[in-house]
């Protein structure tokens, strides 16, 4: 019955579709390219390639970041292929766009739930198989793929306990839909359960597809140029940090700079945009500050270099040995600490990362990632490390090889799903 009362209203809404659309592209939160909106209603903006069409359904930036190693296995395997990536987001699809090649992988925007739309996107790409990737599940979407015998398949899925708890309370709902799927790929031990439950007939757990994606990139020359300016100065990396960690961090900082007076720490604050804001709250505490988006450099005295640009991260992870993932001293969950381990960093973290709980559960049970409590208790580990390089040294390389462990998810993931691949 919910099920049939969620296609009467997405039948419904249709008054109302246009005008919500209108609305979020004032926003930016939906595309301005006049070329592109109808995608949005199930319309293509490119030519379908001739033979079989594998289709990802990705809703943001970091799950189709996800998918990229993927996607490229399965071209370099099938060369009868072309892949369709689907996503919800403008910043999805500029990403997408930077990441797909256009001639055998596309991009378009999901069409909106409503049963109209998904018919007539599925009437025009005919995929052979679809993959809804993490958990962007659409009541509609799933429907229509199954009512047209499209394969679909569960990729990384992340089943959040409040989402289990709601699934379960509404399995006649949930039934229905997840049974579409022939097969899922859990991100965890536990989301593979949760898939099995809620209906997936074919469950699996081979490891997170974020740990396939390669190493983060730098520009060497950059990198030469830092380590030219910064010389033997000891370097501290916070990174990914958000509102209300930067003042805890700076105090960290004023405690290890009381130990170590040339020690200098970069800032890549989650948002760049955030970067003078950044820098009057540096200065504040009486410190000498550089902006990198202002084209300012590190001099001998500087000591807080905020990095706010974008795509520069793995820039900053190579040019130290020591770096704290933000996002663990605001309650925000987190970001991944396998970027900075995969570039031979020693990880510091708080504890609030509930959103990679499963990551830093594989790197506290090998004892390569230190937790901190507090400002104080950071600040106590950072000159322990550079006390002792040694131990440091150890911290690295272990973090290093979990990652790099970590990273055969995708032959691990290819294994299970060739012989899918290969029946379709």
């Amino acid at each position: 019955m919910k099920l049939y009362l969620y296609r009467l209203l997405t039948f419904l809404l249709k008054p109302v579709v246009r005008p919500v659309l209108f609305v979020r592209r004032k926003k930016g939160l939906e595309t301005n390219d006049k070329k592109r909106r109808g995608e949005r209603f199930g319309y293509s903006s490119v030519k379908r390639p001739e033979g079989r069409v594998f289709w990802f359904n990705a809703a943001s930036v970091g799950e189709s970041n996800s998918i990229i190693p993927v996607v490229n296995k399965i071209l370099e395997t099938y060369k009868d292929v072309s892949v369709l990536v689907t996503t919800t987001t403008v910043t999805a699809a500029d990403n997408m766009a930077k990441k797909l090649d256009g001639k055998r992988a596309f991009h378009q925007f999901l069409p909106i739930d409503r049963r109209a739309y998904v018919d007539r996107f599925f009437n025009y790409w005919k995929p052979s198989v679809g993959f809804f990737v993490d958990s962007d599940f659409w009541p509609n979407l799933i429907l229509s793929a199954k009512s047209k015998n499209i394969p679909l398949i569960v990729m990384n899925g992340r089943i959040s306990d409040k989402s289990f708890a709601k699934y379960k309370e509404n399995l006649s709902f949930c039934n229905p839909l997840m049974s579409a799927f022939i097969y899922g790929f859990g991100k965890s031990e536990e989301d593979r359960k949760r898939l099995e439950v809620m209906g997936v007939k074919t469950t699996t757990c081979v490891g997170n597809l974020k740990y396939a994606v390669a190493p983060l990139s730098y520009n060497k020359d950059e990198l030469k140029k830092l380590k030219n300016v910064i010389g033997d100065r000891p370097v501290f990396v916070v990174s990914s940090t958000h509102p209300g960690e930067e003042e805890r961090l700076l105090c960290s900082f004023l405690s290890i700079k009381k130990r170590y007076s040339n020690v200098l720490m970069v800032i890549a604050p989650r948002h760049p945009a955030r970067g003078s804001e950044i820098k009057e709250l540096v200065e504040v505490n009486g410190l000498k500050v550089a902006l990198r988006s202002a084209g300012e450099v590190i001099k001998p005295n500087t000591d807080v270099y905020i990095a706010d640009t974008m795509g520069e991260l793995g820039l900053f992870y190579t040019l130290s040995n020591v770096v704290f993932v933000g996002g663990s001293f605001a309650p925000i969950g987190g970001h991944n600490p396998m970027e900075p381990a995969r570039l031979h960093c020693a990880v510091l973290s708080g504890k609030a990362v509930h959103n990679f709980k499963e990551t830093y559960d594989i790197l506290v049970k090998e004892n390569c990632v230190v937790m901190v409590a507090d400002e104080e208790d950071l600040a106590s580990k950072v000159k322990s490390f550079f006390e002792h390089p040694d131990i440091m040294k150890q911290y690295m390389n272990k973090a290093f090889d979990v990652a790099e462990k970590e990273a055969g998810v995708l032959d691990r993931v290819m294994d299970k799903l060739q012989p899918i691949l290969d029946n379709i």
